[in-house]
């Protein structure tokens, strides 16, 4: 794969900020094969790749930012229904994975509506901005599904366990409003500054300590289900290894010497 041939999203690299686009406005941008499978490529290419030390996700003007899953693919072949669930989510979970554990943390901007697995795809980013006439769906349950996308775990670890579950179980439909006050969203605000807003933050995040962001990534995710000495011993290596890395080193100099420091992602 490259980044030319993409056809669900289109991706761009530029200093350290890679910028993905949700570019099929006219269907609402919605999960299909394509897109998982073009998801997880291009998680590979930011976990492996160096240059990449911030990820910016945002998709196209439209209506949605994406209906999540495809439902007009779901009711073309009721007998062939259980396999195709398995083969998209092999790819998507894999894709979602990876974009949780890697160093490059994630920015989402999200302007119009929002359901099914892309909110949890949204909740899954490191800091998600919102429009203020944004719309969070848990579309599941409406259809008689259960949540896929990492969703018992991105939506329970931003707005709770019994919250999320609610959400779900209930199919809410929530504003911009009450998904912030719920913790669904970081920040949320008018449609016509949440661009700027989520790049701003994504560009200050790719000037800065690549691998200690992993590293707060990592134990973060494994505070889920760690006991209180597991968890010590992992923060504790995981801020050893880290303490031998150049910015770790430039992170010291630069407190002492009273000067910003200068972030090389190594």
């Amino acid at each position: 794969m490259t980044l030319d041939s993409l056809t669900t999203m289109t991706c761009t690299i530029e200093d350290g900020l890679a910028r993905v686009t949700l570019a099929r406005p006219e269907r609402g941008n919605p999960i299909d094969a394509a897109f998982c499978r073009e998801l997880r490529e291009l998680a590979g290419v930011f976990s492996s790749q160096s240059n990449v030390r911030a990820v910016l996700l945002t998709a196209a003007p439209g209506k949605a930012f994406s209906v999540g899953g495809d439902i007009k693919s779901f009711v073309t072949d009721r007998a062939a229904l259980p396999k195709l669930v398995l083969d998209w989510t092999a790819d998507l979970h894999l894709a979602l994975a990876r974009l949780q554990r890697m160093n490059a943390p994630v920015v989402c901007a999200v302007n119009g509506a929002v359901a099914g697995g892309s909110v949890s795809l949204a909740a899954s980013c490191d800091v998600v901005y919102a429009s203020e006439t944004s719309s969070f769906a848990s579309a599941f349950a409406s259809i008689g599904f259960s949540a896929d996308s990492g969703s018992t775990l991105t939506l329970s670890t931003r707005m709770g366990l019994q919250r999320a579950k609610r959400f779900v179980l209930m199919a809410e439909v929530l504003t911009a409003g009450e998904a912030r006050d719920a913790g669904l969203v970081d920040f949320v605000l008018p449609a016509a500054d949440v661009a700027a807003a989520a790049e701003a933050t994504a560009r200050a995040l790719a000037a800065g300590p690549t691998r200690a962001y992993g590293g707060i990534k990592r134990t973060f995710l494994s505070a889920r289900t760690g006991s209180l000495e597991s968890q010590l011993e992992e923060e504790a290596q995981t801020l050893s290894a880290l303490s031998a890395t150049d910015d770790a080193w430039e992170g010291l100099m630069s407190f002492t010497q009273r000067r910003k420091p200068n972030f090389t992602g190594r």
